[in-house]
């Protein structure tokens, strides 16, 4: 697990405030990543530290000479009120899709081509202007070719989704030829890395 580490000094770095209650007035409160991952901070003053390890528990300070109160789960309306406001404020997770191709062509394959209309949806419903595709070739060619190749699959999907009716801009293309493949294979035409990867945020 990745581990976090906050310091709180004069002047405190985090992270919430609380208006009465007599409770200290700093929170700081461990979150998922938007993948589901969850890391671990350490919280710690010149007074001592504690460490979170779960999400959604939170740690106490009064400040930074006082050590950091046992760790706890707030309750809802309580997390809700400190820090609803900058949750909703975080960027959604990105959603990936994977459109594949016939081989040696810019053809998608039928299964690729069912799958068109839920990439537009997904970036209409998000209003997304921040789409990346990112094309990818197999083995089979030389370098320079699989390049080409992979760029004309990344422009033939960019074309595909501003003609259904997506603004071009914010959406950025790139060509990574078979440098990245997504399966590492002794068949130089393995046909999972014939392939556009489209992120939408």
């Amino acid at each position: 697990m990745s581990m976090r580490r906050v310091i709180l000094a004069l002047p405190l770095l985090a992270l919430a405030l609380l208006g009465g209650c007599g409770k200290p007035r700093n929170v700081v409160q461990l979150m998922p990543d938007p993948d589901g991952h969850v890391g671990q901070v350490v919280v710690t003053t010149r007074g001592g530290a504690a460490e979170l390890t779960q999400a959604g528990c939170a740690v106490r300070v009064a400040d930074a000479k006082s050590a950091p109160l046992p760790p706890e789960f707030l309750t809802e309306a309580e997390a809700e009120a400190l820090f609803g406001p900058a949750r909703r404020a975080l960027p959604t997770k990105p959603v990936r899709f994977i459109l594949y191709f016939e081989s040696e062509t810019t053809r998608l394959t039928p299964e690729s081509q069912a799958l068109l209309p839920k990439v537009l949806e997904t970036a209409k419903e998000r209003s997304s202007r921040d789409i990346a595709i990112v094309g990818h070739a197999s083995a089979a060619g030389d370098a320079g070719y699989n390049v080409e190749i992979s760029r004309r699959r990344a422009e033939l999907v960019r074309k595909l989704i501003v003609k259904a009716g997506l603004p071009p801009e914010g959406i950025e293309v790139a060509s990574h030829g078979s440098a990245n493949p997504l399966v590492v294979s002794a068949n130089p035409h393995e046909p999972k890395n014939r392939r556009v990867e489209i992120t939408v945020r």
